[in-house]
């Protein structure tokens, strides 16, 4: 059956020795294992791919996680072309019996029309999310952004931070279901929709959100699915108001004290017309040194296990908070998934109150 792929499938053993390949990899390369070392295919790939490959590969191994990477590699006329290169583990937990099960895809044609249009998806990915924060006093913010995407570099995540016009602070945070061009075009529109919601009035979270979902419907049957988190910052009373449509809960960490998980009730965007009454605002009050941290659910689910993610994550804020960290939204990204390649788009977005 691997014979008859049009790919290259290969097997390796739990430390990453690959003693098995297709015939397609013969045919592509002009050597079988027994001419190559230890690593089977990767004495074949570019050397401006081999370090980030190699890291890919070892973090694979460390984090039983699978692997999605781009690689170029060599074949029998020594020209390189680009490869997606995808592992699964399967087997025992114990590890008995368990293998890497892997293949490497021709995707050069593809790459080479995403590379010569990548001006324009970099343009439209910087349209959505590369703008200043507003300059506030008392309040720092910081972002990170991740796209799981490999071959299209776009993703469904959001984050955005204004000035409303009565000078409070509106922030949101979203996740459109899917990946890739279209994920970032629903994205864009639901970040502008709640945008415009929320910059009409002085309208509470909830009634942002329901705005929002109305306008996301305009588009009839082309309406994703779209959780979503927004919030009002009042700097002169000090207190944060926010509404989740489905979305994570907020993390909130303050000083000398252990991060904790703020109440979170809502529904979804993008599912019926008229929201169900699910939505709920909920209220705090913050002291100088707190921080709030919104995110999506690539960051906790990037080993499968929502528990430990969550619990990573709230290791991760509090000391990002009692080390100062100067970049907390990288810091906890970072802390949280390590060298591991997220599953899923990544989009965590942190608000200080100095």
């Amino acid at each position: 059956m691997a014979d008859a792929l049009p790919c290259i499938v290969w097997v390796a053993d739990l430390d990453g020795h690959v003693n098995w390949t297709n015939h397609e990899f013969g045919e592509y390369t002009g050597s079988t294992l027994k001419t190559t070392d230890d690593s089977g295919w990767q004495p074949f790939v570019h050397p401006d791919d081999a370090q980030r490959v190699a890291q890919a590969w070892t973090s694979m191994l460390a984090s039983k996680a699978k692997l999605d990477s781009l690689v170029r590699l060599r074949n029998t006329s020594g020209e390189f072309r680009w490869f997606r290169l995808q592992a699964r583990r399967s087997g025992g937990e114990s590890g008995a019996g368990s293998k890497w099960y892997g293949t490497l895809s021709d995707v050069h044609e593809r790459q080479i029309a995403f590379d010569a249009n990548s001006h324009v998806l970099d343009a439209l990915m910087k349209s959505y999310l590369a703008k200043p924060f507003p300059a506030v006093p008392g309040l720092r913010f910081d972002s990170l952004y991740r796209v799981a995407n490999t071959l299209e570099k776009l993703g469904g995540d959001w984050y955005d931070t204004f000035v409303l016009p009565d000078r409070r602070v509106g922030f949101s945070i979203g996740d459109v279901c899917g990946h890739g061009v279209e994920a970032a075009v629903k994205m864009g529109e639901a970040k502008h929709a709640l945008f415009v919601a929320a910059c009409l009035d002085e309208a509470t979270p909830v009634q942002v959100l329901e705005r929002a979902n109305e306008v996301l419907f305009l588009n009839n049957h082309h309406v994703s699915i779209t959780t979503a988190l927004y919030g009002v910052i009042d700097p002169a009373r000090r207190t944060v108001t926010y509404a989740s449509a489905g979305h994570h809960p907020p993390i909130l960490v303050r000083a000398h004290h252990p991060a904790e998980v703020l109440p979170n009730h809502g529904f979804p965007l993008g599912v019926e017309r008229k929201m169900p009454p699910f939505l709920r605002e909920h209220s705090f009050s913050y002291q100088s040194g707190d921080m709030l941290v919104a995110y999506t659910d690539g960051l906790i689910e990037f080993n499968h296990d929502i528990f430990d993610g969550e619990s990573r994550l709230l290791i991760a804020a509090a000391d990002s908070v009692r080390h100062h960290a100067e970049h907390p939204a990288s810091y906890i990204g970072n802390h949280v998934l390590g060298d591991t390649t997220p599953l899923d788009d990544v989009a965590v977005l942190t608000i200080t109150y100095d």
